[in-house]
């Protein structure tokens, strides 16, 4: 959908036509109607809706487009259709003939599909719409998407190899070209109107249009006038900053009008900043103009960004012209589409040269358009020009003729590629049969080359040679020269089967310019070893290596092309040779010198590598290393082509073919020696990305490619003595080198230098001779060699599909996939992934470990290491040779077949000879181990070579005779030296007698060697030996074993002797110490016998507290410390946030937050910490690359714990158990002894008045005791005993250090700020009220623990599992600190005076709001309770204000600690009332049967039978009159009666009453659901009590099931028994009566009408969103949602909020909120709403997951997986995804237990993190 497909709805004229419509009929009808008549009524009206307001600070401008198109857009239509609009349009629609080819064209952001099966090459794409109805989609496809300015390519036959068409358009190519609508006078009257478009728009779409210089003098055209525009327009050079600041410093607006204008300037490509007169439009103008950001003046030119900004001052008119003609180009565009013939007249019409809007000038006119203009006119010419295929053609055609003109436009424009005009190139080049006539006919291979060379690299050459100057990558200009490169990959993308002579000759052509960019390239950026001092500054290189991977491609498709026809393959390899004569790099006048080895002479070049210039750079030389490969599938060799060239001036033989390779591998091996350190790190990046996998395809393949040439075309003893002389070893290839040695002194360093090279050019010898899997070079195809790659790859480790797709080179052709999932099935195995955060991998199959080979050209060092090392440990593992052998080579081809000849040339086996002497010798300098590995490396090859049989020629064993390499051999396994090798000697001498038993005949005197051989010793491998060692180890330990075992057993029997007389008397006494033990002691056998065993933390049967002692140390001086109610306080790292997670919907919050604590467990001490803090705490302020942007002034500085480096950001008490402050009474524990549940309401009541009392004003001195509390309560000074065995009242309690009162006043603070970082904007930043302190203290334990439980039952963890330390220290910590806190008023020490000021007293007006919600129902009804919540604050606001006697005495004190007493009980047991209460009024019993299964029995049913008839009858009174789905069914029953009873039959008597059946059957589903509704409630308790009494779960609780209800109210105390609670008997029935008797509930009882929001009892789980199972349907799910600011624009970047399912528009200007006084992003200000400033937002274009705290953020993986497991942030694979469960529920349990704001952190905490402002998110 395009940015007017929201304009498209046509309003029919009025039945009598304008008058302009009148004159152009019979100006058309006379013949007189012109274009120009058109073009003035657009002009005359347009400007009329054009509208502006100025406002302060600001200009609002608005384009009326819906009246313009009903006005102006209607009547052209009307009189081109010679009909109403609306049904002529509709008629063409039925007729059908749209067009055949989609070509819709995609917004940035857009999603695309791409066939891997189907697609031509990559670069061929679908829309959503034709991918759904297309059979692509049950392809294997590829998902991405589009930058922008390209269009689908559905119907098009180039662009598919099958399914060419969706059904759509499929349906379209059966329609017929002619039309019955669209008559020769409907196309005469198209042709005018289409030519007064496109001249109108033409005219008026520039940036400085000469039509609005013409206004001035027309109609309102004076100068004092406000009516001039200034307009600001886009560049893509200066940042949003820059303009916003320039904006805000010049034009004077406000911030967040400046970055509304930068939106705007952004998405449309300009925007009006000013409407006034044309003196002040003008002052504007020149004041922004002389606003330009300083210039570095490193480089001559200034930069774009450097510059000023681009303005223009119009006129009014103009740019309500320019507006209309924007809306008349996305009309025409859409018109054009409706019929075929509407587009040949466009193009027609275009083609016109004499015409002001020919094709050529739209093209070349692109550059002085704006963003919006730009996009338009590409548009137009994509519906009008490619929809048919004579169109493109002819758009092409010129596109070619002036593509030089338009890209240097493009190249010095600012704009993105995206919105060039030159981005249509993809959609003409890649068409097949386009491209191959453009290369024709056109030239355009030699025209783009010759363009680049002009523009991008002519100015950097140097004596033939290019060479970059510094910084020259990062300039904007080459960097876009650059997609000329890319235009050239897109038009050789496709190889033709047959080549016409105007081909090869356009080709050849295109070919000459190639080798003209790569004559100077050769060479380039050559280096010269530095011998003196260190180089001066770093060269440039990383311009060389962007030129090379862009033209890397285009030369393997230049190559490819040539390899398919001959005469073309003759013709370039000439070109090519002549080019390398051409050119002298290196080559051309080095003198030559005899060199001899073994007996062989050869002339070699001497150019020392050390001291003259080499380069990396030899594309030439490489380039014809890759024409060369393909000469003998033609039959062409080497010699037949010398014969066939003209002589040059110079021959050329194979020996100045290597030279240049050569040169540059033996400056690579003097590298890794050691000798070009002054060189800087710039060479050091070269060679490694001379290896890259992104270059090696084009560097060093062909670099062994050219030496393998060479090797196959020289003398093999002459190839070896070149390459021996060009790394310096023809000395060390001498038998009297290591004499002549002697005689010289030699440094340490050089000699370290000459071992290195020695080792680099044995490799580089098994890199020619091994690495032969090329085509052309040996009889192998593209599948093999990537196979080959494949398998030495998997040898390192095991590689996820991602991780080797990108160890791999790029395929050229768009079916790279393909064949690589070919390939790769067939030596692999794929493991699934295991687990949420697992990747599938694929492993090498067993066997195919024989084809490893460990001197693989492609391995690094490490990859190196470690292959041979797992190598190693699987021979070990198999019991096999411990040895990396050589594996089978294949078969060379003819041309390369003499390459073998190296393996038993002299010079080659006299290197094996004196390597191998050298290793006997003790003292010799000029051997390592790893040479002699890699002799016998390459003697594996020469053996298995020979076995093969492939080469007639090959003698390998008759040569090697002659050497004596055999004896060699058996004498180097003798060797002990050299034990490391042992096994490979082993393997090489039994593959060397497998030869000479192949080879050898009969009865000679090898084999008379070979038996005075095996007449010796054999020597074992290393694995035999390692065995016998350790056998040997076994033995003579297992005789030590014995003969201490001996020596023990003598000294036990001499000890048995020496005390055989004690054990005689103690056998005669009759008893033993441990029998004494085993004696029970009377006491504690009376003890267990009389104790009943007691599970209960609560009540008159609560089990007694066992105090335990914890032992701590602090994690930070790791000193032990212990709990001391004097000492210093302890402290643990804590984590305080606000979260909305338990709050599952916005009803339930309202708007409301709570606070959660998370804490890690470790122990402190308060000094240490604060120590500790301070550091951190400056540290955090120094760490940029957190960029974090304070919202709110009051917030709290996050830390990390010191020992596990968890996330916090204030500290918790670590307290003594709660249970250890009280004194247990030690006499009668019954029921007796307390007071009884009535008693504590009647004392709670009492409270209540007393508080109410005291609170006033006119009191506020009067203290409130116990006896003045008991005496209201009408209970006899005897009970006072009770009461305090009832409270546990504490006499005198301990004072709690000073210490323990600064961390909780800390902890306050950091609640304080938290919440008032939440809700910043509607809270002052003053001290908070000592009740809501009180508030949010309890709030945030009692919300704690209810996360907690809730995160428990999510992951199926009962109570009695064991819970991690970081829950339990949470819970234990936050628990016993409330509870102090709570009595903290008498446990204060009052000698400290500062302590008033943080001290919270006890605060009478939240005990009085709570005794008067529970006890009189003056608050809210108890459906609105939050039971738990009432639960806490009760326990910790209530009692603490009957304690606390004598307060302001030094002595006989008295606190009550909430520790587990029976008023504890007490509370428990009426919030559990309270909690059931609520059930039963909200049991729907129809539901809860609805919900049940058949077949599932109901358990309860028999105890509700069992019942007494007094509880029975108790409990259906209840549930009648209180249960709403009962009341509302008896209204319902009441009023059909009554209608039925108002008959006048039955006037006069009695009504009847309704009555609601209530079976036992309804009871017992009653019960039940009381038991299901009552679970959280119970299991929040548990935990709450649990860390209150520090009495433990008892063991009968379950640890792999379900908590069960009895048991948790065995627990608590409670009795499981329902029934008992609907007792009349009883208190429990007078408390649930008088809670279920609120006036609210009972009016909602009487009218049935709902008028209170219920607190469910049972809190839904929360969850996440519920996503797409595919994410192709998620993503097209947003495909056509718009910017809510812009109902023009599609969001850019869609970001879906996992919690609640809004859809944003993230990280854009256009959509930023203000969130207190600044302006953030749009999913900043929702995560502030919907998760209390923690948000999960899934980028659903880049498919990236965004965890967004408070001013920080992160990205994390997102939940969806393609098929090998893996995720694919930003679609860069693009294979389908699938939702992953296990990963959903990862980030599902992140959030559920509040481990986001950890989880930010620890992702942050990389270093390489990227700068983000994550408030603009």
């Amino acid at each position: 959908m395009d940015r007017y497909d929201m304009e498209d709805v046509v309003v029919a004229p009025p039945t009598e036509c304008t008058s302009p419509l009148k004159e152009w009929r019979l100006k058309f009808q006379s013949g007189t109607l012109t274009r120009s008549d058109i073009v003035e009524f657009f002009k005359k009206e347009a400007p009329k809706f054009f509208d502006y307001q100025n406002e302060i600070d600001k200009v609002k401008c608005m384009f009326k487009e819906q009246m313009a198109r009903e006005e102006i857009i209607d009547v052209v239509m009307e009189f081109i259709l010679s009909d109403n609009p609306t049904s002529a349009l509709e008629k063409l629609r039925l007729e059908g003939n749209t067009a055949t080819v989609c070509g819709k064209v995609f917004k940035s952001g857009e999603p695309t599909y791409s066939c891997r099966e189907c697609g031509v090459d990559p670069t061929c794409v679908l829309c959503v719409n034709c991918f759904k109805r297309s059979e692509h989609r049950f392809h294997k496809y590829k998902m991405s998407t589009s930058a922008g300015g390209g269009c689908c390519d559905c119907g098009d036959d180039e662009a598919w190899k099958k399914d060419h068409y969706c059904t759509l358009h499929l349906a379209n190519r059966k329609d017929p070209l002619e039309s019955k609508i669209i008559t020769d006078a409907v196309l005469q009257r198209a042709e005018i109107c289409f030519g007064a478009i496109l001249a109108f728009c033409v005219n008026y779409l520039e940036i400085e249009p000469n039509a609005s210089l013409q206004c001035l003098d027309g109609d309102g055209g004076q100068l004092d006038g406000a009516h001039y525009c200034t307009v600001l327009y886009n560049d893509e050079s200066h940042t949003f900053d820059q303009v916003i600041q320039t904006l805000t410093k010049i034009a004077k607006c406000r911030h967040k009008d400046a970055m509304e204008i930068v939106a705007a300037i952004d998405r449309e490509g300009r925007a009006v900043v000013m409407c006034d007169t044309f003196e002040n439009c003008n002052g504007l103008k020149s004041l922004i103009e002389k606003q330009m950001i300083p210039h570095s003046g490193l480089l001559p030119n200034p930069p774009r960004n450097s510059q000023s900004l681009r303005t223009s001052v119009l006129h009014i008119g103009a740019v309500a012209c320019q507006q209309f003609a924007l809306q008349l180009l996305g009309w025409f565009q859409e018109f054009l589409v409706r019929h075929c013939l509407f587009r040949r007249t466009f193009s027609l019409l275009v083609q016109r040269r004499q015409e002001e809007f020919c094709i050529r000038h739209i093209l070349e006119y692109d550059v002085k358009l704006w963003k919006t203009a730009r996009t338009c006119w590409h548009r137009l010419l994509i519906s009008g020009m490619l929809m048919e295929y004579e169109n493109k053609m002819v758009l092409a055609q010129e596109f070619s003729r002036r593509y030089a003109t338009i890209v240097e436009d493009f190249i010095s424009d600012d704009h993105d590629h995206a919105f060039s005009i030159v981005s249509l190139s993809v959609q003409l080049f890649t068409v097949p049969s386009i491209a191959h006539h453009l290369i024709a006919q056109e030239g355009i291979f030699d025209k783009l080359l010759h363009t680049f060379y002009h523009v991008a690299i002519e100015k950097f050459i140097q004596n033939r040679t290019l060479h970059f100057s510094k910084n020259i990558a990062n300039l904007t200009y080459f960097k876009r020269s650059n997609y000329i490169l890319y235009d050239l990959r897109y038009l050789l993308s496709l190889k033709p089967e047959v080549l016409s002579n105007d081909l090869r000759s356009g080709f050849l052509e295109g070919c000459r310019a190639l080798l003209r960019v790569l004559n100077v390239m050769q060479g380039m950026e050559s280096v010269t070893r530095q011998t003196g001092q260190h180089m001066d500054y770093e060269p440039e290189w990383e311009c060389a290596f962007n030129l090379h991977i862009k033209l890397a491609t285009t030369i393997t498709q230049v190559i490819e092309w040539a390899s398919g026809d001959s005469k073309l393959l003759r013709k370039l390899y000439k070109m090519t040779l002549r080019a390398l004569i051409n050119n002298n790099f290196i080559v051309e006048g080095q003198k030559t010198e005899a060199k001899s080895v073994a007996g062989h002479c050869a002339d070699c070049l001497m150019y020392d590598v050390s001291v003259q210039p080499v380069s990396i750079h030899l594309p030439l030389s490489r380039f014809y290393s890759g024409i060369y490969l393909h000469l003998g599938e033609h039959g062409i060799t080497y010699d037949s082509m010398q014969a066939e060239s003209e002589m040059p001036q110079r021959s050329f033989n194979p020996r100045e073919i290597i030279e240049p390779v050569l040169c540059t591998h033996a400056m690579i091996a003097q590298v890794t020696a050691g000798m070009w350190r002054r060189n800087g790190y710039s060479l050091l990046h070269q060679l490694y990305f001379y290896r890259n996998v992104r270059c090696r395809v084009e560097m060093l393949d062909r670099d062994i490619v050219c030496l393998q040439i060479g090797a196959s075309l020289m003398e093999s003893n002459e190839f070896l003595i070149h390459v021996l002389n060009k790394f310096n070893l023809i000395a060390w290839a001498q038998p009297t080198y290591e004499d002549s040695l002697a005689d010289t002194m030699v440094d340490g360093d050089e000699y370290m230098r000459q071992l290195s090279m020695i080792d680099e050019f044995l490799e580089l010898l098994i890199v020619i001779i091994g690495e032969r899997w090329m085509p052309g070079v040996s009889m192998v195809t593209e599948a093999d060699r990537l196979r080959k790659e494949i398998i030495q790859l998997l040898c390192t480790k095991s590689y996820s599909h991602s991780e080797l797709s990108r160890a791999l080179p790029d395929g050229n052709g768009g079916n790279s996939d393909s064949v690589f999932e070919d390939v790769i099935k067939t030596v692999a195995m794929f493991k699934k992934p295991v687990g949420a955060d697992g990747k599938g991998v694929y492993e090498l199959k067993e066997h195919l470990y024989e084809e490893f080979n460990v001197y693989f050209y492609h391995y690094t060092k490490e990859d190196k290491s470690k292959a041979e090392e797992l190598q190693r440990e699987r021979c070990k593992a198999k019991k096999q040779l411990v040895c990396c052998p050589p594996p089978m080579l294949p078969r060379l081809t003819a041309e390369f077949s003499s390459m073998a000849n190296i393996l038993q040339c002299n010079v080659f086996l006299e290197i094996c000879k004196l390597t191998m002497d050298r290793a006997l010798k003790e003292t010799v300098w000029t051997f390592t181990e790893s040479h002699l590995q890699k002799i016998l490396h390459l003697l594996g090859f020469a053996i298995q070579e020979e076995l093969s049989e492939n080469y007639p020629f090959l003698s390998f064993y008759e040569s090697s005779q002659n050497f004596g390499i055999l004896k060699k051999l058996e004498e180097l396994a003798r060797c002990s030296r050299l034990s490391s090798h042992h096994d490979f000697i082993l393997w090489t001498i039994k593959r060397y007698k497998e030869l000479q038993a192949k080879l050898a005949p009969q009865g000679s005197g090898a084999d008379a060697a070979v038996a005075d051989f095996e007449g010796d010793e054999q020597p074992q491998s290393s694995e035999e030996q390692a065995r016998q060692e350790k056998e040997k180890r076994a033995r003579l330990a297992a005789e030590r074993r014995a003969k201490l075992m001996a020596q023990m057993k003598n000294a036990q029997q001499s000890f048995m002797r020496s005390d055989a007389f004690n054990e005689q008397q103690q056998s005669e006494s009759g008893s033993t110490p441990m029998e004494w033990d085993q004696i029970p002691n009377p006491e504690e056998e009376q003890g267990a016998m009389a104790l009943k065993p007691s599970i209960a933390c609560l009540g008159p049967e609560r089990r007694t507290y066992q105090s335990v002692e914890p032992d701590y140390k602090c994690i930070l001086c790791f000193e032990s410390c212990t709990l001391s109610r004097r000492g210093p306080a302890l402290v643990s790292s804590a984590f305080v946030q606000t979260s909305r997670v338990i709050f599952t919907t916005p009803r339930q919050h309202k708007g409301r937050c709570a606070l959660h604590i998370s804490c890690c467990g470790h122990v402190m001490h308060y000094n240490c910490w604060q120590e500790y803090y301070t550091n951190e705490e400056s540290k955090e302020q120094r760490r940029p690359h957190r960029n974090r942007v304070a919202l709110s002034q009051a917030h709290n500085v996050e830390f990390h714990c010191p020992y596990c480096r968890s996330l916090s950001n204030t500290v918790l008490p670590v307290s003594e158990a709660l249970p250890s402050f009280t004194t247990q009474s030690q006499g009668n524990n019954g029921p007796e002894s307390y007071l009884p549940l009535d008693s504590f309401i009647e004392i709670m009541n009492a409270l209540a008045q007393e508080l109410d009392v005291g609170a006033e004003p006119a009191n506020g001195k009067q203290r409130i005791t116990v006896a003045s509390v008991l005496g209201k309560s009408n209970l006899i000074g005897g009970e006072r005993a009770q009461f305090e065995r009832s409270v546990q009242m504490v006499h005198d309690p301990p004072r709690l250090h000073l210490n323990w009162f600064d961390v909780m006043h800390g902890f306050q603070k950091a609640l304080r700020n938290a919440m008032k970082g939440q809700q910043h904007s509607s809270r002052n930043a003053g001290e908070d009220s000592p009740l809501e302190a009180a508030y949010q203290l309890w709030d945030t334990c009692s919300y704690t623990l209810q996360a907690l439980e809730i995160y428990l039952y999510a992951i199926d963890q009962p109570l009695k599992a064991e819970m991690p330390m970081r829950h339990q220290a949470c819970a234990a910590n936050l628990v016993r600190a409330c509870s102090l806190f709570s009595a903290g008023a008498s446990m204060m020490p009052l000698e400290e005076p500062t302590l008033h000021f943080y001290m919270v007293k006890p605060q009478p007006e939240l005990a009085v709001k709570l005794l008067e919600t529970v006890f009189a129902q003056k608050g809210p009804s108890v459906l609105e309770w939050d039971c738990f919540r009432m639960l806490v604050q009760f326990q910790f606001g209530v009692f603490n204000h009957m304690g606390g006697e004598n307060r302001n005495r030094m002595n006989n004190l008295t606190a009550i600690i909430p520790s587990g007493n029976m008023f504890d009980y007490y509370t428990l047991q009426i919030m559990f009332l309270a909690n059931l209460t609520k059930a039963v009024i909200c049991f729907d019993a129809e539901r809860e049967q609805a919900k049940r299964s058949p077949d599932k029995e109901l358990q309860l049913l028999d105890y509700v039978e069992k019942l007494p008839t007094r509880v029975q009858e108790n409990m259906v009174a209840f549930y009648r009159r209180y249960n709403m789905a009962a009341r509302l069914q008896q209204i319902q029953k009441q009023k059909q009666i009554n209608e039925n009873e108002s008959a006048p039959e039955m006037a006069g008597l009695q009504q009847p009453t309704a009555v609601i059946p209530c079976e036992p059957y309804t009871l017992a589903l009653l019960l039940e659901n009381l038991q299901d509704q009552m679970r959280a409630f119970l299991r929040c308790c548990c935990l709450f009590y649990r860390c209150l009494t520090e009495i433990d779960f008892p063991d009968t609780f379950p640890t792999d099931e379900p908590d069960r209800f009895d048991l948790m109210c065995q627990y608590l105390g409670l009795d499981p028994q329902l029934g008992v609670y609907f007792d009349m008997e009883t208190v429990y029935a007078t408390m649930m009566h008088s809670f279920a008797t609120h006036p609210d509930i009972l009016r909602q009882l009487e009218t049935g009408n709902q008028t209170v929001e219920v607190e469910p009892c049972l809190r839904p789980l929360p969850k996440l969103m519920v996503l797409f199972e595919d994410y192709s349907d998620l993503i097209n799910s947003v495909s056509d949602i718009f910017c809510p600011n812009n109902e023009r624009e599609e969001m850019k970047t869609p970001t879906m909020c996992l919690i609640c399912g809004c859809i944003l528009c993230g990280q854009s200007f256009c959509c930023q909120p203000e969130l207190g006084k600044l302006s953030v992003g749009a999913c900043t200000h929702h995560a502030h709403d919907c998760g209390a400033g923690m948000g999960i937002f899934l980028r659903i274009r880049d498919c990236q997951m965004v965890y967004l705290g408070r001013g920080k953020g992160c990205y994390t993986q997102p939940p969806y997986v393609d098929e090998y497991g893996e995720t694919d942030q930003g679609l860069r694979r693009g294979n389908p995804l699938r939702l992953c469960p296990g990963a959903y529920n990862r980030i599902y349990l992140q959030w559920l237990s509040h481990r986001l704001h950890e989880e930010i952190a620890r992702l942050n905490d990389n270093t390489n993190v990227a700068m983000t402002q994550w408030h603009h998110m």
